[in-house]
């Protein structure tokens, strides 16, 4: 299964600095974040602007701006349905992005952080700040974790995950510690205040979130049985077991091997993403 994409702010993909891998070979990249989230792939949202394409086609660029900032997201030759999506997508619009989150290390030295897209969708306003009431939750989380690291003395990742914090979470306060030293994580609280203020009414956010109308012969018959199971499932939006998705598109008669296939075409047509490890959420 796919890494979990991580909601999360320009501000705090941009501050990262460091970037690491597992010890396995051919491992997952992550980059680390100055509030500990160890990111591998992201879900962000914004207003898509400054799309341009490169000299030879193969590559197009553009900027997602949230209420924090701007994350600079790209798409090429190995990603045409998104490279497609990107190109054709209206700007100024509200967009939801997955990718990868990728740094850029020109010979000076700085680091720079982009995201290489999976999948881009144009979103509603509404959508948007569902969006951005999730992420805010999560920062605050990893906010939280952060104060608890720096409050540690020593801090480790066996005490954070005592305490309460996930162990993964445990693992990337750690290594920002050690990495970026005590955190300044007033700034992203402030950040998190910023986002809320752009949003509205939050509870009325959580009451009904629309889901993305697409034109029915870009899906297969598949994907279509599989988004409604999808909705079916997810009775309490938090996304749909991925278990139980398997089990109910067996009983439709779909093998294992075709509801795998028909959940990879929703995720790069950025119909569906995966809130957490294990669960499937339609945009």
């Amino acid at each position: 299964m796919r890494e979990t994409a991580i909601r999360i702010f320009a501000v705090e993909l941009n501050s990262s600095t460091l970037e690491t891998r597992e010890a396995e070979e051919k491992s997952s990249v992550y980059i680390v974040t100055p509030l500990g989230a160890r990111v591998n792939r992201v879900l962000i949202t914004g207003v898509l602007t400054d799309v341009a394409s490169g000299t030879n086609e193969e590559l197009v660029r553009a900027t997602v701006a949230d209420p924090t900032g701007d994350v600079r997201i790209s798409a090429g030759q190995y990603q045409e349905y998104a490279k497609k999506a990107l190109s054709s997508i209206t700007v100024p619009s509200y967009v939801a992005v997955v990718g990868k989150a990728k740094a850029y290390r020109p010979e000076d030295g700085a680091f720079y952080t982009y995201v290489r897209v999976e999948a881009i969708a144009a979103v509603d306003q509404q959508r948007r700040n569902y969006w951005l009431y999730e992420t805010c939750r999560d920062t605050v989380s990893r906010i939280n974790a952060m104060r608890a690291a720096m409050e540690l003395s020593p801090p480790t990742q066996d005490a954070l995950i005592r305490m309460g914090v996930p162990p993964r979470l445990a693992t990337g306060a750690i290594e920002a510690l050690q990495h970026y030293g005590r955190v300044e994580v007033d700034k992203y609280r402030e950040a998190v205040i910023e986002a809320l203020r752009t949003i509205g009414d939050v509870e009325e956010l959580s009451q009904n979130i629309p889901t993305v109308t697409t034109e029915e012969e870009e899906l297969s018959t598949s994907e279509r049985l599989l988004l409604d199971i999808i909705s079916e499932t997810d009775k309490h939006n938090r996304g749909a077991d991925y278990q139980e998705i398997l089990a109910r598109a067996r009983a439709r008669k779909l093998t294992d091997e075709e509801t795998r296939t028909a959940l990879d075409g929703l995720l790069e047509k950025g119909m569906i993403y995966e809130p957490s490890l294990g669960r499937m959420k339609r945009i």
